[in-house]
């Protein structure tokens, strides 16, 4: 943990500006109800300062616009709390990265290309003809196969395999049992069974990528499966052979593409979505959780349901089917004033 800070200190970190004392130390950073006399919190609209009640945090980020008076707290006022917190954790927080250097028991072959200030840890497999960004980690029980290419300070955590036919970019982060470049799912049937058709295609991570802790991403089977700069990947994530993921998507928990998926620049895609082979995704477009898409969806909108429809008619459907008995209810009774007892 870094030095205590002081209100104004944060408060040129981010930009913000201060109301209340500048000087007051910041020595952590706390959720509001839990923060104490120490701690930096923050708060992000009226519904979450009219929980609060009395805090006892020495300073709270808060927006621009905000009404709030809190006399015993010193407010940094910004125009995005939570950006703002996230530029100021790792002054508290700082990232913990272990010292450059083989681990005695892992296994580096020969013929691998290691760079500056790389560490690799116990008992990792680095394959032939691997190449190592400089300022890379490979953490403990990782598999890097033959051929694979890791960029620049990347993060790979322990338990992970790196294919040999897998490109990484710079500054990427694996979590624990994080799996690229995997075989492919893909057979056709053939006079005595299935038979397996060859998947001989790339996995290629741009740069900036984040892939969570048991998540699987395919290598092409012919082509390549490409994830693009800047993306975030949740934990227990499938992303299938041949899926193009655009720049800047969000895909959380449980979520899976099968085959040949597009998604532009900025999707979003809620926990257990699903989403069918050869399916495109326009940009921006965010698809609800528990959703299923057997379609294309244009730019921009919002869907939801299985199949997935725009969200207000899916809404619309949902609040009609919760009203079906009733309504069956009073067909039955219409008939029966109608035409006398009903069958």
């Amino acid at each position: 943990m870094t030095a205590a800070l002081t209100v104004a200190d944060i408060a040129a970190r981010v930009g913000g500006s201060v109301e209340g004392d500048p000087d007051r130390p910041i020595s952590g950073l706390a959720a509001a109800e839990n923060a104490g006399p120490g701690d930096l919190t923050m708060v992000v609209d009226e519904a979450w300062a009219r929980r609060l009640g009395d805090i006892s945090a020495a300073a709270a980020l808060v927006p621009l616009d905000l009404a709030l008076s809190m006399p015993q707290v010193s407010l940094v006022r910004v125009e995005n709390p939570r950006l703002a917190l996230a530029v100021v954790a790792p002054l508290f927080v700082p990232e913990e990265m272990p010292e450059p250097g083989v681990s005695p028991t892992a296994d580096v072959h020969l013929d691998a290309v290691l760079g500056e200030r790389v560490s690799v840890g116990p008992c990792a497999v680095v394959g032939p003809g691997a190449v190592i960004g400089d300022d890379t980690h490979i953490g403990a029980l990782t598999f890097v196969g033959g051929g694979a290419t890791i960029g620049r300070s990347c993060r790979i955590d322990p338990s992970c395999t790196v294919g040999g036919r897998v490109r990484m970019g710079d500054r990427v982060h694996l979590f624990s049992g994080a799996r690229l470049g995997t075989d492919g799912f893909g057979y056709t049937p053939g006079p005595s069974g299935l038979v397996k058709v060859p998947q001989i295609g790339r996995c290629i991570i741009g740069d900036d990528v984040e892939i969570g802790a048991n998540t699987t991403v395919d290598r092409g089977a012919l082509g390549d499966t490409v994830i693009g700069a800047g993306t975030k990947i949740d934990n227990l994530v499938l992303i299938a052979h041949n899926t193009h993921i655009g720049p800047n998507c969000i895909i959380v928990g449980q979520a899976g593409t099968a085959g040949s998926v597009r998604l532009g620049e900025g999707v979003q895609l809620g926990g257990q979505v699903g989403i069918a082979d050869h399916v495109s995704i326009g940009d921006g477009t965010r698809i609800v959780g528990q959703s299923g898409v057997f379609r294309d969806k244009p730019a921009g909108g919002t869907y939801f349901g299985s199949p997935a429809l725009p969200q207000r008619e899916a809404l619309r459907a949902i609040s009609g089917f919760r009203r079906l008995h009733e309504l069956l209810k009073r067909i039955k009774a219409l008939e029966t004033a109608v035409f006398g007892k009903g069958e």
